[in-house]
């Protein structure tokens, strides 16, 4: 069953009497595109009890319908948590991918350390304190611990 915004719930005509018959719905592709970016949770569980406040007790909801109506709550709720994870992530790789990018063009080149210590950079990552790099025989060394680069 799709949800309508512009429709009365199941059983309720236009005026507010009850009519014994579904509501209107529409299926159009873009029709369910705009009503996804429109509505939330918070809109979905209104229009949820509405239906269940205006349905006509001699004909009650189909538990059928019901149980739909609730995984697609479900499925909003997944999808919104999603979106908000995604964004998330790019917001982190958008931050620091400027420094990862440029980090990384010194993996397989020979780096020198504060102390003296000389290897070769296998890895980069990021982490509380900055960019730092994986390097054979030394371990993990800091951007900052770096005073020298040179080709291998």
């Amino acid at each position: 069953m799709s949800i309508n915004p512009t429709t009365p719930p199941i059983g309720v005509s236009g005026t507010g009497s009850t009519t014994g018959t579904p509501a209107s719905s529409t299926n159009s592709s873009s029709g369910i595109g705009n009503l996804g970016s429109q509505l939330n949770e918070q809109s979905f569980l209104t229009l949820l009890s509405a239906e269940l406040k205006y349905q006509n007790p001699l004909q009650p909801m189909n538990n059928t319908q019901f149980v739909a109506e609730l995984a697609q709550f479900s499925q909003l709720s997944a999808v919104t948590s999603q979106t908000s994870t995604l964004q998330q992530i790019l917001s982190a790789v958008q931050g620091n991918s400027t420094n990862i990018v440029s980090a990384s063009q010194l993996i397989g080149k020979t780096v020198t350390t504060t102390d003296g210590k000389s290897g070769q950079v296998t890895a980069v990552s990021t982490g509380s304190n900055g960019v730092n790099f994986d390097v054979s025989g030394i371990g993990t060394v800091k951007a900052s611990d770096i005073q020298q680069v040179s080709e291998s």
